[in-house]
């Protein structure tokens, strides 16, 4: 993604009887961050890290930051602790923390809110109880940096916002739904992101958008049972009539919705819509080269296996010696996890009518195993 206004690290100190930092930094920031940390309190003398996702840009420096401190103990979610194993590359102390478990730092308190898939699966959030600060990981931040820390002084940020949330948590919407729903009955005055602003005077504002954008997206990508994509892209002419021939299949079976795509020329996000919206996807392509042709390679980094994963997929194609991409395509689709529910068809060259026949047999088979699977 674009961070054309730049983006901040968030790490959060808090100064209790027990000391504890929540989140790190990218590694590369190490010097500058440490600099920061000994200008707020002795590095050497942290009792807690807690670490709300284990992405490297909030992980980075949890190892150099071990070494300064090495009885810190790291409060993460089970997976997230799993990761850092990884990252960290030797042994430290650590608490794995489930929903609504507490740490307390003496005169305050630390609870644990399970916030999975947002955007990663070892995500938790952390309520700071006594100042009703809730430290949000990647929920409700933004790519944004400012000379000041918070929203009430940063002004309007709403485009990096917006693109924040349709790059990187648009996918996640619906996890996105269940965290503010379980946020909802906390006394929140102020809400800690791990990117952009700290937001004081809007975060019911910002809160309420993600919502809409969650809830809107959900309803938008809502895929239709009786919708059959068939993608394609041509270099002769031959894989568009064998895409037109396999619809004319289907369609001679079912009355299911079929729209047929020449993704050479077609925009991206009109694509993407279009895979979101369909139940199943055919894809074409002739072979070149040995290879499927790149038009097909950017559709496939449409398809997001969260939320595609299922869909019923086939693969056709044409070629002249070879005829590599028919395979190929039917790897990537199960490697997507989509179910390819039958062989893919390889014509050579031309589909002319000896072949069409085949062709249109191909679209009536797949529609029967769609028939079957609703049966």
């Amino acid at each position: 993604m674009e961070t054309k206004y730049g983006t901040t690290y968030n790490s959060y100190f808090i100064d209790g009887e027990k000391k504890a930092i929540i989140e790190t930094s990218k590694e590369k920031f190490k010097d500058v961050y440490f600099d920061k940390i000994n200008q707020v309190t002795d590095i050497t003398k942290i009792d807690y890290i807690i670490l709300n996702h284990t992405e490297p840009d909030h992980s980075g420096c949890l190892k150099y930051l071990l070494e300064e401190s090495p009885d810190a103990v790291v409060y993460a979610s089970r997976a997230a602790l799993n990761y850092l194993t990884e990252i960290v590359g030797k042994p430290f102390k650590s608490v794995a923390v489930k929903d609504g478990d507490t740490l307390s730092l003496g005169n305050k308190t630390l609870r644990f809110i399970n916030a999975p898939n947002l955007h990663w699966p070892d995500t938790i959030y952390t309520y700071l109880e006594e100042d009703k600060i809730l430290f949000t990981c990647d929920s409700f931040g933004a790519h944004y940096c400012h000379a000041e820390m918070f929203d009430d002084k940063v002004g309007e940020y709403d485009e990096a916002f917006k693109y924040y949330f349709d790059v990187i948590l648009k996918p996640f919407s619906k996890f996105m739904e269940k965290a503010i729903e379980k946020i909802e009955p906390l006394d929140i005055e102020t809400i800690c992101t791990g990117h952009g602003p700290i937001l004081r005077s809007t975060w019911k504002e910002k809160v309420r958008k993600s919502m809409n954008y969650a809830q809107t997206y959900l309803a938008d990508s809502k895929c239709e049972d009786n919708n059959i994509l068939i993608t394609y892209v041509s270099a002769y002419g031959y894989t568009r009539q064998m895409a037109e021939l396999i619809a004319k299949g289907i369609s001679e079976i079912t009355s299911f919705n079929v729209t047929l795509a020449d993704i050479e020329h077609i925009a991206l996000g009109e694509l993407e819509e279009m895979i979101v919206k369909s139940k199943s996807i055919l894809v074409g392509s002739p072979t070149i080269n040995q290879n499927t042709l790149l038009p097909v390679y950017k559709m496939f980094a449409l398809v997001n296996p969260i939320r595609d994963k299922g869909k019923k997929a086939a693969a056709f194609g044409s070629y002249g010696w070879s005829g590599e991409a028919v395979k190929m395509i039917e790897n990537h689709l199960k490697a997507l996890k989509l179910d390819v529910v039958t062989e893919g068809l390889a014509i050579k060259f031309m589909p002319d009518n000896g072949k069409s026949e085949q062709i249109i047999e191909f679209g009536r088979n797949f529609a029967k195993k769609l028939l079957i699977e609703e049966q």
